[in-house]
């Protein structure tokens, strides 16, 4: 299963004043749940390198990985709410994330600052 796939269509929706075509609504709903899903993917992944990075760079590398996961939150937060706008389900689950980013999986065993920043960089 792609990851595409992994975001099944919203079939059908809460009443909104939101007067798109339904049509036009699923086709922004699913466009926008890959951003959510990938997103929030982005976000831990940012939060894995905070955690793990060592080095000489750890502090400056450290902070500014935890602001980057704070920036990524709130762009999160629009894009979920742009999805209730138009009246489906914002689908934010970490599995449903998981299932359904377009992102490769963050190499665990990445430790120095270099390291992180290559991964980051790279997704």
């Amino acid at each position: 299963m792609t990851a595409v796939q992994a975001v099944q269509p919203q079939t059908e929706f809460y009443p909104t004043r939101i007067d798109l075509a339904s049509d036009i609504r699923t086709q922004v709903v699913i466009i926008l749940s890959q951003t959510l899903a990938s997103s929030l993917d982005l976000k831990t992944q940012t939060k894995q390198a905070h955690w793990n990075v060592k080095g000489m760079d750890f502090i400056q590398l450290h902070e500014l990985f935890d602001e980057m996961a704070g920036e990524l939150e709130e762009f999160v937060d629009m894009v979920a709410e742009r999805i209730t706008a138009l009246g489906a389900i914002a689908k934010g689950t970490a599995r449903v994330a998981a299932k359904a980013s377009i992102l490769p999986e963050y190499p665990l065993d990445a430790v120095s600052g270099k390291e992180h920043l290559i991964a980051l960089a790279d997704r």
